[in-house]
């Protein structure tokens, strides 16, 4: 039996693709969007700064290191982890936007909340806090470009990190005949199409959803 292949989406780190190929499965790689910071202004200090998205942390940290005196909520363990490093301890971190929307509704209504995010966040936050008619403002850092790629093979195993790869991905290609990864419940919910099957990543972490997908390939028989 031919060895699988695992495609993802996103160009890993050398240490996650050497595990895919050291487990005999061979491996493609392509970035489906492109992440490109954009200008912004500091807004005024609010009472809390919520972190959507990895991207929007790393460029938020490399501008400005002023975010000590507000208490600061993430999704997603990458992101706490880039705070961690840059001496912010994140108040609280949640697997999605969806837990963080349900944190945020018990905090005092009275508080103000800025949300640094990319130009195609989910809008569940921001239809929240509206409704809520809570104090709150968005900064747009970067914007996310679909980068559209053929792909002339049919992987055994697709993996994605965001609902825009998804969104890029299926633009040219069909996912019908692969199973897919993906790093969270709005991603997996992002396809137009239904794959063969799907799996979510139990934490929001490429080395995990990596190590999830190369055990479902191997208990499968497919190497």
């Amino acid at each position: 039996m031919d060895n699988p292949t695992i495609l993802s989406t996103k160009i890993l780190p050398v240490k996650l693709r050497d595990r895919i190929v050291q487990n005999e499965i061979g491996y493609i790689e392509y970035n489906a969007i492109r992440i490109t910071p954009v200008k912004f202004q500091m807004p005024e200090p609010a009472d809390y700064v919520i972190f959507s998205s990895q991207n929007a942390t790393k460029i938020v940290l490399e501008n400005f290191h002023n975010l000590k005196q507000s208490n600061v909520l993430c999704v997603g363990n990458q992101s706490e982890k880039l705070l961690f490093k840059n001496g912010i301890k994140s108040m609280k971190t949640t697997k999605n936007v969806s837990e963080l929307v349900d944190f945020v509704e018990k905090l005092d209504k009275s508080a103000s909340f800025l949300h640094f995010c990319g130009n195609r966040k989910m809008p569940l936050l921001a239809t929240k806090m509206n409704a809520w008619q809570r104090d709150f403002s968005e900064v747009v850092v970067y914007h996310t470009e679909l980068n559209h790629k053929f792909i002339n093979t049919t992987p055994d195993a697709l993996l994605f990190f965001s609902p825009s790869a998804v969104e890029s991905h299926e633009k040219m290609n069909a996912t019908n005949n692969s199973v897919c990864f993906c790093i969270g419940p709005s991603t997996a919910n992002a396809f137009n199409k239904q794959p063969k099957e799907i799996h979510v990543a139990e934490v929001p972490n490429a080395e995990l959803l990596v190590a999830k997908t190369i055990h479902y390939l191997k208990t499968n028989k497919h190497a």
